[in-house]
């Protein structure tokens, strides 16, 4: 599709730099069917990472005092995001190791899913907070039958006490940010103010929609996208400080805008083809299938949510993010399957 609106739009030649990391992943499925993924080490691995990016964003946090986690290394809302994924897959292995009665590893990864979160918190990036809830909810619900309701009492409160106490710690900044969220609502809604970063968002969906309108099988590329939006807010029909942006800040919205109803498909359709995949998979019996196949709905489902209020593929490391842990995840399961089949 990207080639497609290349072709007919006549776009610059950068604008296939990053859907052909894809194609360079690829290869990594024949490298995995070769040398196959220990399940271990990706138990292991998950939650380690989640602890490293926990750390660091304390680190950028507390020691370099700087006011967004992983910013500028990484675009802060990019990391913060990957910091709330990780946090919900060590939360799912936490509950793999946790069934399996191994304590230890069990207590870890629940730490490791505090950390992850506690990474998404300081990046102060809010669209990774949007899903939590709905994906915690999730993962509780598909270990119902074999854990305690006492347990999920336990857990659950001790969740909630430990996101409101990092809430209340006032260098987290969740708690103003969410009151920012809310006055900014009010103060597009109600003032017709824009120059905010809620504000901004409406109005570049708003560009987006309206774009959308015009050219709905194409679209207008991506060249196409930043002159029309330049031009809304010439006739001002947006606010002039969306005006400067070249996504919609909404990776279903900016596909829209950009290569029509077309590439909306096709960004559905790489979304919801795994998550299809994942699905089938679920009605296996076996538990260290059953739970990268929850791994690789929560990782898919997540993405959906990142999605809303940012363009998560318009950047490298969403994309490189996204799609390596889909063939990770797919290898993954292939490779259990192949095992019990021989078992």
């Amino acid at each position: 599709m990207f080639l497609l609106s290349f072709i007919v739009h006549r776009g610059n030649a950068s604008e296939l730099d990053n859907p052909s990391r894809l194609i360079l992943l690829l290869p990594l499925l024949l490298l995995f069917y070769q040398y196959q993924i220990r399940f271990k080490v990706l138990l292991y691995s998950i939650p380690i990472g989640s602890v490293i990016v926990g750390l660091v964003a304390l680190y950028d946090r507390f020691y370099l005092n700087v006011p967004r986690a992983f910013s500028p290394r990484i675009m802060a809302i990019q990391g913060g995001d990957i910091a709330m994924s990780l946090g919900m897959f060590s939360l799912v292995i936490a509950l793999y190791f946790l069934s399996k009665k191994e304590y230890r590893f069990t207590v870890f990864c629940l730490i490791a899913t505090l950390f992850g979160m506690l990474g998404s918190f300081l990046s102060t990036a809010r669209g990774g907070w949007i899903g939590s809830p709905f994906i915690i909810g999730f993962i509780l619900f598909t270990y119902r039958k074999t854990l305690s309701k006492r347990f999920f009492i336990i857990i659950g409160s001790l969740m909630i006490i430990s996101v409101v106490s990092i809430s209340l710690i006032p260098k987290t900044q969740v708690i103003s940010r969410i009151n920012l969220a809310k006055n900014e609502m009010v103060a597009y809604f109600e003032k017709d103010r824009a120059n905010t970063s809620l504000g901004a968002r409406f109005e570049m969906w708003k560009s987006a929609v309206l774009m959308a309108k015009e050219k709905p099988i194409l679209g207008w590329g991506q060249q196409g996208v930043i002159e029309k939006r330049k031009q809304q807010a010439k006739e001002k029909i947006i606010h002039p400080t969306v005006a400067r942006f070249d996504h919609a800040h909404n990776q279903y919205l900016d596909d829209l805008s950009k290569r029509g109803v077309l590439g909306l498909l096709a960004l559905l359709g790489i979304l919801l083809m795994p998550l299809w995949f994942f699905i089938k998979s679920s009605k296996s019996h076996n538990l260290e299938i059953r739970s990268v196949v929850i791994l690789g709905i929560v990782h898919i489902s997540s993405v959906m949510f990142y999605n809303l209020s940012q363009g998560f593929f318009t950047h490298n490391s969403g994309n490189i993010f996204y799609f390596f842990l889909i063939i990770v995840f797919y290898a993954m399961i292939k490779t259990l399957n192949l095992k019990s089949e021989n078992n």
